[in-house]
């Protein structure tokens, strides 16, 4: 509440009453006779947002006429309500740095200045966020009050709020501690000061140029992209990148020191040693470089240049029916009996640990031959069923050998490879079963291996490793399986290639109960016509209900623990059994 004295009570009152408290004002101003009382409470509780003072009065002198820091220099004038938002202009500073700060105020009352920065960006000044008192003006003379901000040295990148208050305290009272004080004569002003991120230092010499000369393209499926096994110390490669894509670069040795420049090698954009993360904000090359420290020093010590970038696919539930397929792209020797060496070629397939049994049935996988006569040069295979090695490469463990095994089918494939006739072979693994591990599922190899009494080649095609989801690539073996190499791409570094395979299987999937109880097993799965369900309890009556929860027209007994799917539409179906003695199991079929 601001009142105005008249004059003459002004000239009877004592020259002893003219003090000031720390929430009022008594003052005689040679330009405006006023007297300011009773403050209103501070708003340093208001949740969610700055305080903001409504009711400072400034036009009586006690405002900020100007505020200089940090390469902030603005001028001002009384604002409205006591309150000026200067947040758009901007000071530059260094966290662990000292700042001077000079503020001009008015002709007011004995005015002092008080300085808060938010730290923590909560949108409140705390007590430990206040810089203390600039200064201190005389009696009704325009000051320039000077004194010095510190920075923290924790303070990260970013922007923060600076607020300058000026307050008619008197002669005799402290600055203002309170950055929300409001219904008193002075003004607040609130600035912007920005922390901006530490440029990274790096390596931008090359004394052995640029290798290869080809720009990398990573291929962003989350697998490691080797850009060159060769790489020198004191060299870079150039990478394409995306913006917003997040790129992993690494060195094969993890003391390196990497830098990723600029495509003109004029500019650091990161750096680290061992492994660099770098997000571009826009589409194009950048440089990568590998030093032997920080020195920018090494010669010709060779390594291999990686980047990662990009998210896994996400790995398949296996069924019983496994096919890994893709655009024919190279093709992998399989022939046994040459005069130079055996050749096996191995992929990898799993055994799904849901499974009670899982019976080998047969195997497709799809060759190109050199014979002149077509097929009859792909009349006998060996067979092998290996363990993994536990780094998902071919074991020494045979599960299995199965030889001269005889193709059930030989099917001529419409397209040729590198002008030579494809087929598709169909061999008959006699439901050769595996063992199960119910707690993970299981990867096994299948190795196969020509051995038709003709020397003339056979190769298993394969297709790049980098479509879609795949486990392991091809492995190739020229010594029976003692050794196996993985076919690497001699056009793309660092790309893997896998077979062309399909493996049919039968397994029997077990129902697990709320109890985690196994009494119902069933086969298979996916199911096309038949589903044939076992229990060591009596089946009295089941139910099928589609992904909807609508019951299905099926009989409700079953005939010799068979169940016809075969009229139902393509889908997901719940089988809901009833057992002797009243239990309920359902399980989850995929109905082809």
């Amino acid at each position: 509440m601001r009142k105005k004295l008249p004059l003459l009570l002004l000239a009877i009152m004592p020259l002893a009453n003219f003090a000031q408290s720390a929430n009022s004002k008594s003052s005689v101003h040679p330009k405006k006779q006023s007297v300011k009382i009773n403050a209103k409470p501070s708003l340093s509780y208001a949740p969610a947002a700055y305080c903001m003072p409504v009711d400072l009065e400034c036009n009586d002198g006690d405002l900020i006429t100007n505020v200089t820091v940090a390469g902030i220099n603005n001028t001002t004038t009384c604002s409205p309500n006591g309150y000026g938002d200067y947040t758009a202009t901007q000071g530059q500073i260094q966290a662990g740095q000292s700042y001077p700060i000079s503020v001009t105020v008015g002709d007011g009352w004995f005015e002092r200045v008080s300085a808060w920065i938010d730290f923590n960006n909560n949108e409140t000044f705390e007590t430990e966020e206040f810089l203390g008192e600039i200064g201190s003006g005389s009696n009704m003379q325009v000051s320039t009050l000077t004194g010095n901000i510190s920075i923290p040295s924790t303070l990260a990148a970013g922007s923060y709020r600076l607020r300058v208050m000026v307050n008619a305290t008197g002669s005799n009272n402290p600055a203002v501690t309170d950055p929300c004080l409001d219904g008193q004569y002075g003004e607040v002003e609130d600035y912007t000061l920005v922390v901006a991120p530490v440029a990274p230092t790096g390596c931008l010499t090359a004394t052995n140029g640029q290798y290869p000369a080809a720009t990398f393209t990573p291929n962003c499926n989350g697998a490691v992209g080797n850009i060159t096994t060769v790489a020198w110390l004191n060299e870079y490669s150039k990478v394409n990148v995306i913006a917003g894509t997040t790129y992993t670069f690494s060195t094969s040795v993890n003391t390196y020191f990497i830098t990723i420049g600029n495509e003109a090698g004029t500019a650091v954009l990161a750096s680290g040693t061992g492994s660099v993360t770098y997000t571009p904000t826009a589409n194009g090359v950048v440089r990568f470089y590998s030093h032997l420290s920080s020195n920018c020093d090494g010669t010709s010590s060779s390594h291999t240049r990686s980047v990662k970038c990009g998210t896994p696919p996400v790995e398949p539930d296996y069924g019983c029916d496994q096919t890994y397929s893709g655009v024919p792209d190279t093709a992998h020797n399989m022939t046994k009996n040459l005069a130079s060496a055996t050749y096996m070629v191995a992929n990898d397939f799993f055994v799904p640990k849901e499974s009670e049994t899982y019976k080998l049935q047969s195997v497709k996988f799809d060759i190109v031959s050199q014979a002149a006569a077509g097929a009859s040069d792909i009349t006998s295979f060996d067979v092998k069923i290996l363990a993994d090695s536990g780094s998902n490469t071919p074991g020494t463990t045979v599960i299995t050998t199965m030889t001269g095994v005889t193709p059930t089918n030989v099917l001529t494939l419409p397209d040729t490879f590198a002008s030579l006739p494809t087929y598709r072979i169909t061999l008959d693994l006699g439901n050769f079963e595996l063992p199960v591990n119910a707690a993970n599922d299981t990867k096994y190899w299948i190795a196969i291996t020509g051995t038709s009494a003709s020397q003339i080649s056979s190769y298993w095609i394969g297709y790049k490793y980098t479509e879609g989801w795949v486990t392991s690539s091809n492995y190739q073996s020229a010594d029976s399986g003692a050794t196996w190499t993985q076919p690497v791409s001699t056009t793309t570094p660092g790309l893997h290639f896998d077979g062309m395979m399909m493996i049919d299987a039968e397994c029997a999937t077990a129902a697990v109960s709320e109890a985690g109880a196994k009494e119902v097993s069933f086969y298979p799965n996916p199911v096309k016509d038949i589903l044939t369900i076992n229990s060591k309890k009596t089946i009295e009556t089941v139910h099928v209900y589609n992904i909807a929860g609508q019951k299905m027209p099926v009989p409700s007994k079953l005939v010799n623990g068979k169940l016809d799917m075969s009229k139902m539409a393509p889908g997901t179906y719940i089988i809901s059994t009833i057992l002797e003695g009243g239990k309920n199991e359902s399980f989850k079929v995929i109905k082809k």
